[in-house]
């Protein structure tokens, strides 16, 4: 019995390391050629671009279970989280920049990991945009979010990140959107409007600092509020039903 925990214990750290390796692979070389591509092409190629990303972020997810199926409520339990995020971002449609869709994703990713938080990131912004409007910026968005919820679990499992830590957690929300995804999606305007004379990138960067500070505070918020009630919900659902262990 206790070399059948041992053995399983390793398969599971070795399914993990898996998943974790083909996370970096996606995010430093699929979708960074993914998004070179679709924006050198134009016209409408960012829905495929988009679509590639959703597929993508599901690949490490599943090399997580490397000698079983996912379990249906493991799956159901994930997309219960992406939709909870996108009602987040949707509810919120009439305040300008104030959407607290992040603390969403980032307590996804505390909960189930890396892998799981970078899936739920991006799909979590790919269905938003169906309400918000989908452009050439989605599969930055995708990227950025998909960004946060990978680093969110990379945190949680170093212990930066913890529901008994409310305060730290709104902080490093903040921060994520002011000084991470904020500027990636400020990259995204730059490229986007490339070609009009007189760009001044700086200006678009400079101009995007008080959006992302309130964004920011929109997922500062969420994490100060929601991280312990939804958390103890999703430990409960984890150890009733042994989740999320591959």
């Amino acid at each position: 019995m206790q070399n059948q925990q041992i053995e399983k214990k390793t398969t599971a750290g070795k399914s993990s390391r898996r998943g974790f390796w083909a996370v970096i692979v996606v995010i430093v070389v699929l979708i960074p050629i993914t998004i070179g591509i679709s924006w050198y092409l134009g016209d409408r190629k960012y829905y495929i671009a988009s679509v590639l990303i959703m597929i993508y972020s599901m690949i490490p997810f599943f090399l997580s279970f490397e000698h079983r199926k996912p379990q249906p409520r493991e799956l159901m339990t994930l997309a219960v989280m992406c939709a909870i995020a996108v009602v987040s971002r949707a509810i919120f449609i009439a305040v300008p920049h104030f959407k607290p869709m992040g603390a969403v994703v980032m307590i996804t990713a505390m909960a189930f990991g890396p892998q799981a938080g970078f899936m739920t990131g991006a799909l979590s912004m790919l269905i938003s945009d169906i309400i918000f409007g989908q452009g050439p910026w989605t599969p930055w968005q995708m990227f950025s979010f998909g960004m946060i919820g990978f680093a969110s679990g990379l945190m949680a499992k170093a212990g930066i990140l913890s529901e008994k830590r409310p305060v730290a957690n709104a902080v490093i929300g903040f921060l994520m959107i002011l000084c991470f995804a904020g500027p990636i999606l400020d990259t995204s305007t730059v490229f986007t409007m490339m070609q009009m004379p007189g760009l001044d990138a700086a200006a678009i960067y400079l101009a995007g600092i008080p959006v992302n500070a309130i964004h920011g505070s929109a997922v500062a918020l969420g994490m100060l509020l929601l991280t312990k009630p939804m958390m103890e919900k999703l430990d409960r659902i984890k150890l009733k039903y042994g989740m999320m262990e591959s």
